[in-house]
């Protein structure tokens, strides 16, 4: 049978014998390439799909787009139905068929010729990028002109996919787009003990979490926390200290923000805190304004209203504090938010760039959470990018974005580890193995039968997140959060994307044999 395989790995080069000789998989890079097979002995249908592709193969070649073909049938059928078919006129098929009757090529991409019988053939398609990634497979009953211009319309999809993220990430290993004047930041969130958090790294740090009480004032998990992480200053004089207000799950806010005594009165309080503590300023962690998603209140007056009280909260903190705020880039979010109101208003939009699986079980768990761009093991378009491209276009200003990236491993709504566990127990140890999607720019690991386990972030989609940064003079990058990466190994990445891009590119080269 045929266990389709993951696609954004990189293709597995081979050399075999085919209709056109030897070839090799590393002949076609820098081109597109469409692999068809149809597992099992060779039959009409086979013959079928050969027909197929030989009619269509100058519409391809149009395309600028190679054919391969794969045979996996143990006695060769296919030669002798060529040579049958068209005598001395083999070269008349205008690409290689391979003869993979021991199943060596088909294994590297998931296929196996037995237990099919001659009626429940369906034809395999795997599209290879011109970077020779495995970018989609899919696989069809029949094939004709319709199915035909359904694999037309999907490369057309890869390719616009495939060149905005190469004209992204091309030529840039350091320093900020032309023309952009943004000295970007990093920084991180601390939920609980801050022992690990290196401050020499960072531009600054939150505090998680204060929360709102029913009578409006505030009560923070640990004060002593919150003063810890404010002494880091002693290491770092220039670190900036926050605190975070709300989370998922908070209630509070809507209240809060209801009406001009309670807004001014959040802000009170939220300056007593700042003042009492020593802090740069308050991040508001509203989870979310017009949403009761998190089990809190929420009211349609919500929108107008968040825009008040951060007003309220900088007539009261004045214009040297920071104030931040965590959101999304969501269509739904930016709907129930005034984000062309807020942005003058506020330093930082940190872009909670992660947990798009969170909600997800059964197939779709096994996607990624927060890849840079979109790809087949994406949900849907949602990327990165794309909640960028939207916060942009509702008005936030890219050098006050921050782009967050999470320090921990996600299977959909099932389970959620932290980077230290991952280092310890999936990470190419128990039968677990890293894989990489290079349209993504994202890193994924698979179970020991090939299983999508986590989606996680490593140094070097950390690496593409700083380039990108620096393409699109975003403000910056942060983590949630500190406590999930003890030995600070995804922190002095982030920090080095972000500082020193040059220097991460080349202790990825030396460390991971990385290829930019």
């Amino acid at each position: 049978m045929t266990t389709m395989p993951k696609v954004g790995g990189k293709s597995i080069a081979f050399t075999a014998a085919s209709t056109h000789g030897l070839i090799n998989l590393s002949d076609y890079a820098g081109k597109w390439v469409v692999l068809f097979c149809n597992p099992g002995e060779f039959t009409s249908k086979h013959k079928d799909d050969l027909t197929t592709f030989i009619k269509y193969y100058k519409e391809f070649s149009k395309r600028d787009i190679e054919l391969i073909g794969l045979s996996t049938d143990q006695n060769a059928a296919h030669l002798q139905w060529l040579y049958s078919v068209y005598r001395t006129k083999v070269t008349a098929v205008p690409f290689p068929i391979i003869d993979d009757r021991k199943g060596t090529i088909g294994k590297l991409f998931g296929i196996s010729s037995s237990g099919y019988s001659a009626r429940d053939h369906s034809t395999n398609i795997f599209i290879i990028s011109p970077n020779q990634t495995l970018v989609s497979s899919s696989n069809y009953v029949s094939l004709s002109s319709i199915q035909i211009s359904e694999i037309f319309k999907k490369l057309n999809s890869l390719r616009t996919t495939y060149d905005t993220n190469e004209n992204k990430t091309a030529n840039r290993v350091s320093g900020v787009a032309p023309g952009c004047n943004v000295k970007p930041i990093v920084g991180e969130y601390v939920l609980g003990n801050p022992e690990n958090v290196d401050p020499r790294l960072l531009d600054f740090v939150i505090y998680a979490f204060v929360q709102i009480k029913p009578d409006g004032t505030f009560e923070a998990y640990s004060t002593r926390y919150l003063t810890e992480l404010a002494a880091l200053r002693s290491v770092n004089p220039n670190l900036k200290v926050l605190m975070a207000i709300g989370g998922w799950g908070a209630e509070g806010f809507s209240d809060a923000a209801l009406t001009p005594t309670s807004r001014y009165a959040f802000a009170r309080e939220a300056k007593r805190w700042v003042d009492e503590y020593n802090l740069d300023g308050v991040d508001l962690d509203w989870e979310y304004p017009g949403n009761s998603v998190a089990g809190i209140k929420s009211r349609p007056a919500d929108r107008e209203n968040f825009t008040l009280l951060i007003t309220a909260l900088r007539d009261v903190l004045g214009p040297n504090k920071w104030i931040t705020v965590a959101g999304t880039g969501d269509p739904l979010y930016i709907r129930n938010v005034e984000i062309s109101k807020i942005a003058p208003l506020i330093n930082y939009f940190n872009l909670m760039a992660y947990d798009f699986n969170a909600g997800e079980t059964g197939e779709t768990a096994g996607k990624h959470q927060a890849n840079l761009f979109p790809s087949d093991l994406s949900l849907g378009t949602t990327s990165v990018d794309g909640q960028i491209t939207n916060l942009t276009a509702a008005g936030m200003p890219a050098r006050k974005i921050l782009m967050g990236i999470p320090f921990y491993g996600r299977y959909g709504a099932t389970s959620t580890r932290t980077f230290d566990d991952l280092r310890r127990n999936f990470i190419n140890t128990n039968g677990y193995t890293v894989r990489w999607d290079d349209v993504a720019k994202a890193a994924y690991i698979v179970g020991p039968t090939g299983n999508f386990a986590y989606s996680y972030d490593n140094p070097i989609s950390i690496y593409y997140k700083g380039v990108y940064a620096a393409d699109e003079c975003l403000g910056g990058l942060f983590s949630w959060q500190a406590g999930m990466d003890t030995a600070n190994i995804l922190a002095a990445a982030m920090s080095d994307a972000v500082r020193d891009l040059d220097g991460l590119r080349e202790t990825l080269i030396t460390e991971y044999s990385f290829t930019p």
